[in-house]
């Protein structure tokens, strides 16, 4: 009985069993014994022949008896043993089933999940077996289907097509060699849509290197291509970003030196691209000496508590000398220092802005402002001179002769700012003051090279002009109809400016003016006060004759700074 406890005994099968190999076993050494002790046989024949020979005939019958049985007894526990054995197998592999199909279905449910598709090409035959992943991932129904070559080329985007199926011809031909097979590209399903396609396979070849079968998958891409497409749309949005507004994203690990720039910083700070960003000596090499302590790595260094706020932002100024063209940039640097795990500074995130257009036009609003505060003072001092030094007995001369010197300094006024406070050209502002003097075209004659005027110079000249073109109105060239004024210009050994005025076909002149008076005392104030130049004044009968000449460096823009001129004064 199953489970009950043991009490010495043995089931009767296997007692029988012992029982008769144990009667064979007593034939057998009866026998054995006739056999090797003949002698002891033959006494015992001779005394009871006939117990001896049943003696015998029992053995000789237990021999087989016990042969037999111990045959079927072995046969027995053989058979017991191979259907155990066998029934233990049998469970296995029931076991292995369910557990395969198991593993089968997850990995069908994850290349579902995945959008992952099997596939298995007989290269020599040309079929191609596809798993229902593999057709789900092209489109089409999720059944396992055999195709052909022809069947992917079709599903091909038209401008993959080429291009796809040569590597793939390239990578199974029997000569490449190549046993990982790997591309990417677009294929459009049934109903138009779109995809991308990520392909790897392993191509197995025969001794002599032919290409005989390909096992592989593919594996839909489509989401992760769109998301590539987008960041790299979003990183060329920023690059032009930074490239419009000349941003340079930077950082810098303050223990080891490391570095790490935008293309833009490297573009900014004058450095040819590379894989690493530039030293910070080689850095601070390229800013002008004067702002290098404005920097705050240089801050830091110093152990200046200001160089950063509480929150560790940072704002700083410098100037740096570009390598491109040798300019001078001016740069806007803000970021942040970040402390290490000790708490002292780490590393230092920053960016950096070109804000030398933005300075220069702050330069140029200052100078504009100086020079507009100048200009009014100026023109303020020739009106109190010409109310105070014009004759006051003709009022219709006197009005014209303060309208007159207005009028002059409104004229350099508006080619100063038609052309944007950087100048004026000279023969513009010659040809302005002559103009309302002229009878006739042909009473002025302008020859000279190009010469742009300072726009501190240009008001001073303009008025001195305007002072000889109205004496040759009054008493010289211009107040006759075939009278003339040449004037022509020069720079010399790109030092100094001369202007020679001459007048021509005028009356007969003496001896020159016994007076100085106010037009004489505008250009002494104007050309020699302001500009520091010379006025040399010829008179002959055929006309008055004057040279002009002025420092290039004062009056020109060949010069890099132009200094404002001193305020104009008239003397008593």
């Amino acid at each position: 009985m199953a489970g009950a406890p043991s009490l010495g005994l043995e089931p009767a099968p296997r007692l029988g069993s012992r029982l008769v190999l144990g009667l064979a076993l007593i034939s057998a050494i009866i026998l054995v014994a006739a056999a090797v002790l003949p002698q002891w046989s033959a006494i015992a024949m001779g005394q009871g022949a006939g117990w001896y020979g049943a003696v015998l005939a029992l053995a000789s019958l237990g021999m087989p008896i016990g042969a037999w049985r111990l045959l079927h007894h072995r046969r027995g526990q053989a058979e017991a043993k191979a259907a155990h054995r066998m029934a233990e197998l049998g469970a296995q592999i029931v076991a292995g089933s369910a557990a395969l199909a198991a593993s089968e279905a997850r990995l069908r449910r994850a290349q579902r999940i995945g959008r992952v598709g099997g596939f298995e090409i007989d290269l020599r035959s040309g079929v191609n077996r596809r798993s229902g992943e593999y057709m789900s991932v092209q489109g089409l129904p999720g059944e396992d289907r055999i195709e052909q070559h022809a069947d992917w080329v079709a599903r091909l985007h038209p401008e993959d097509r080429v291009r796809a199926e040569k590597c793939f011809l390239d990578a199974v031909s029997d000569t490449s060699g190549i046993t990982d097979y790997a591309q990417e590209y677009r294929i459009v399903a049934p109903g138009g849509e779109v995809r991308w396609i990520s392909a790897r396979a392993e191509i197995q070849r025969d001794g002599a290197g032919r290409a005989i079968r390909m096992v592989g998958a593919h594996v839909e891409v489509t989401a992760l291509k769109c998301t590539e497409a987008a960041l790299r749309a979003s990183e060329e949005r920023l690059r032009l970003a930074q490239e419009a507004a000349g941003l340079g994203i930077w950082e810098r690990d303050l223990r080891d030196g490391s570095a790490v720039w935008s293309a833009e910083q490297f573009r900014l700070m004058g450095f040819p691209p590379a894989d690493q960003p530039p030293s910070r000596d080689a850095l601070r090499e390229r800013v002008l000496p004067e702002d290098r302590p404005a920097l705050v790595m240089e801050r830091l260094q110093q152990g200046d508590p200001a160089a950063h706020r509480a929150d560790g932002s940072f704002r700083h100024q410098f100037r740096i000398r570009h390598d491109a063209d040798g300019g001078i940039r001016s740069i806007l640097g803000l970021g942040r220092v970040i402390p290490g795990a000790d708490g002292t500074p780490g590393r230092i995130i920053g960016v950096n802005l070109d804000i030398t257009e933005r300075v220069r036009a702050e330069e140029r609003q200052a100078l504009l402002t100086r020079e507009l505060d100048h200009r009014a003072k100026n023109a303020l001092a020739v009106v109190q001179a010409a109310l105070r030094l014009t004759p006051r007995d003709d009022p219709d001369a006197f009005a014209r002769a303060v309208q007159g010197r207005v009028a002059a300094l409104t004229r350099a006024h508006t080619l100063l700012a038609e052309g944007g406070w950087s100048g004026a050209e000279l023969r513009a502002v010659l040809q302005g003051e002559l103009d309302p003097f002229l009878g006739a075209a042909n009473q002025a004659v302008l020859d000279g090279p190009p010469v742009l005027l300072a726009a501190a110079a240009a008001q001073p000249i303009a008025m001195a002009i305007h002072e000889l073109a109205t004496n040759a109105m009054k008493y010289g060239a211009l107040s006759a109809h075939q009278g003339q004024v040449t004037v022509r210009w020069r720079i010399v050994a790109m030092a100094t400016l001369e202007i020679d005025w001459e007048e021509a076909g005028g009356p007969l002149l003496g001896d020159g003016p016994s007076r100085r008076g106010f037009g004489t005392r505008v250009i002494e104030a104007t050309l020699r006060g302001q500009l520091g130049g010379t006025v040399q004044k010829t008179w002959s009968a055929a006309g008055l004759r004057c040279r002009i000449t002025l420092p290039v460096a004062r009056v020109t823009v060949l010069a890099q700074a132009i200094e404002a001129p001193p305020e104009l004064t008239f003397g008593a």
